[in-house]
């Protein structure tokens, strides 16, 4: 599946296999992407989580929507997820619902 993004006559195609996670600040939305860019669009991230597949990503703080795929750890006292890249993302204590018997790699995520 791939994102057509239009921001100021520009069109963006982004293949969501390439999304490492999205991140938000205020009504825009900062993308992570396996190529080590980054990418800022002007819509809220609860409009790209409508557009994107649930499977693959799952929503993990009021500020972060993570691929699973990318995934590579857990730090359960900083209640953090290390994702590809060296990022990381926090995971909220509402949210960490979400991440219940997700496991990728061998990671356990309970």
């Amino acid at each position: 599946m791939n994102f057509v993004i239009v921001n100021q006559k520009q069109k963006t195609r982004i293949p969501t296999n390439h999304i490492i996670m999205l991140e938000a600040h205020s009504n825009y939305t900062l993308f992570y992407l396996q190529n080590g860019k980054q990418r800022m669009y002007a819509h809220t991230i609860g409009h790209f989580q409508e557009l994107i597949d649930s499977e693959q990503f799952i929503r993990i703080h009021r500020g972060f929507l993570v691929n699973s795929s990318f995934i590579v750890g857990y730090d359960k006292e900083e209640n953090k997820l290390h994702m590809e890249n060296n990022l990381e993302a926090c995971i909220s204590r509402r949210l960490r619902k979400n991440l219940k018997g997700f496991s990728n790699r061998e990671i356990d995520l309970q």
